[in-house]
């Protein structure tokens, strides 16, 4: 991994120095278009010789910004396919890496814990096994239609992100009947069908979850006091907002924090530091299977 990680640091170098090539000159054209731009209008009147100059200047300043996104974009293909396979290999077995994957929207609103979006996109999807238990993740966006009005009265329409993040699904052996769905904050959009609301002896794991079960018998038989601790940790670990949802022989975890994972910057450099904490957005897998103990008797 040494030897690959110094090849990938020397293959960054390379296309940092033409992305900073291409910002510089798009940036020095952007400041003479504006300059021009101004000057086109000095003395109250119009020079259109100038104005048209501008226009040119600028649009030459833009071209040079997307060549050096180009680069970065470069950058990111060569992370995403030589870099993360490689580590996802040394973590797991059987293990496959999408970049442009993700999980199927119908399992999402399969656990009815969001609401089912008007948009959606995923990536960085990720299946593999990890001492037995099946998983899947990826990044998901799950987005709502907006309809406002302006002020001549049209119609305007946008889509709002009301869940950015990861979403996890850990398949174990053992299938249950009954279904149990933690939920941190807000809660009116669960889908409660055959569910009953309860609440645990830990008021601070009650002030940040509402939980819905199809008995408080199973309930408390997967929420016990180690599991509370495990849960409240792990929400700990994340901004925004965590769900839960064990159903049939499944647990899916959904966390809401406006994070793009599996991302590395074309200025970080490739240092062993940069990847410890790259590899902490793969750990994260892992731990869960350890922390939760769904590898168990419980599970099985």
């Amino acid at each position: 991994m040494d030897k690959k990680l110094e090849k990938l640091e020397q293959k960054r170098q390379q296309l940092l120095q033409t992305f900073l090539k291409h910002s510089r000159i798009g940036i020095i054209f952007l400041v003479i278009a504006i300059v021009l731009f101004v000057a086109s209008f000095i003395g109250g009147g119009l020079i259109p010789a100038l104005l048209i100059i501008a226009v040119i200047t600028f649009i030459i300043g833009i071209v040079f910004f997307a060549k050096a996104q180009s680069e970065a974009s470069k950058y990111r293909d060569v992370i995403k396919n030589d870099l993360i396979h490689s580590l996802l290999e040394n973590e797991f077995s059987d293990v496959s890496y999408s970049p442009n994957g993700t999980i199927a929207l119908d399992r999402i609103n399969g656990t009815g814990t969001v609401r089912k979006p008007d948009r959606f996109y995923g990536e960085d999807y990720i299946k593999g096994v990890y001492k037995g238990v099946q998983f899947e993740v990826s990044d998901v966006d799950l987005k709502e239609r907006i309809e406002t009005r302006d002020k001549n009265g049209n119609v305007v329409v946008t889509y709002e992100t009301y869940f950015k993040g990861r979403w996890y699904i850990y398949q174990y052996p053992k299938y249950f009947d009954e279904v149990l769905k933690i939920v941190e904050g807000r809660s009116s959009y669960v889908n409660r069908r055959n569910l009953e609301k309860f609440e645990t002896e830990s008021i601070a794991f009650n002030k940040k979850f509402n939980i819905f079960s199809s008995s408080q018998q199973f309930g408390f038989y997967l929420i016990t006091s180690l599991m509370i601790e495990k849960l409240l940790h792990l929400e700990s670990m994340h901004r925004g907002t965590i769900l839960y949802c064990f159903q049939n022989n499944e647990l899916h975890i959904g966390i809401n924090d406006r994070k793009d994972y599996m991302e590395l910057g074309i200025k970080t450099p490739l240092t062993e530091e940069a990847l410890k904490n790259f590899m902490a957005d793969i750990d994260i897998i892992p731990a869960i299977i350890n922390e939760f103990s769904l590898n168990g008797p419980k599970f099985k």
